[in-house]
């Protein structure tokens, strides 16, 4: 998996982390145990057409900086 967290002046925006590679059979549960353990989230998008990636926003932009950290390449 790849993830990659934006930065810009919104701070919504801040929270919200891509995560890519996933490949097709992604489940948004599996994403949100996973990304739950850095903090609090807001909500998890996963794709279906085309599938392989997906989008996890925190409540709080440190949570999501420390899970870009924490699962990078994982």
């Amino acid at each position: 998996m790849s993830y990659y967290s934006s930065r810009s002046s919104s701070r919504a925006t801040d929270c919200k982390v891509y995560v890519g590679d996933l490949g097709n059979g992604a489940a948004k549960g599996e994403l949100e145990r996973a990304f739950s353990y850095y903090g609090p989230l807001r909500s998890v998008w996963v794709a279906r057409n085309p599938p392989g990636f997906a989008f996890v926003e925190f409540e709080d932009p440190r949570d999501a900086e420390d899970a870009v950290k924490g699962m990078d390449g994982k």
